[in-house]
């Protein structure tokens, strides 16, 4: 039962999680057993909806209201994607000695985001794959990630290859 749950008994917070990843995240960690915290900044429809979809499952869930896009939202807020790579950087570090891993997830052309245009156009040409991401594949990616105790200290791409490391 526990390579099916490998996450009972925790809780996650997911930031944006009434958005497209967010959303696919926030399902994904409740199927693995965590009780989710579903954070939003302007959609409390939308992060209700996903907390009611959870908890249909059987599972345990909460939609907060936080804009944690805001400085006083958090005790510790880094700007821009550098910050946060430095971050990652910083308390894996710090943090692996205690058990903890720390990773970042660096998403790029998904769809069902306020990351695309509204007109796409041939913005999948751009991608050696040859299409846009879905939110779902940033969500497995993610849990792969948290569920496995040996990668940390990591910024992970999920960007068809657009932007090879």
């Amino acid at each position: 039962m526990a390579a099916e749950r490998p996450l009972d008994g925790r809780v996650a917070l997911v930031a944006g999680g009434s958005g497209g990843i967010g959303r696919a995240l926030s399902r994904r960690l409740a199927a693995a057993g965590a009780a989710v915290a579903v954070s939003y900044a302007t959609n409390a429809a939308a992060a209700g909806e996903v907390r009611r979809e959870i908890v249909s499952t059987g599972q345990r869930a909460v939609a907060l209201g936080a804009d944690l896009r805001r400085a006083d939202a958090l005790e510790a807020l880094v700007a821009g994607e550098a910050g946060l790579h430095g971050l990652t950087h910083y308390l894996a570090r710090r943090l692996a000695p205690h058990g903890v891993t720390v990773n970042a997830i660096a998403p790029a052309l998904i769809t069902d985001t306020g990351m695309l245009p509204a007109d796409r156009g041939d913005l999948h040409r751009l991608v050696p794959v040859g299409r846009l991401g879905r939110p779902d594949e940033v969500a497995d990616l993610a849990l792969a990630v948290i569920t496995n105790a040996y990668v940390t200290n990591q910024v992970l791409s999920v960007d068809g290859g657009t932007h090879p490391r």
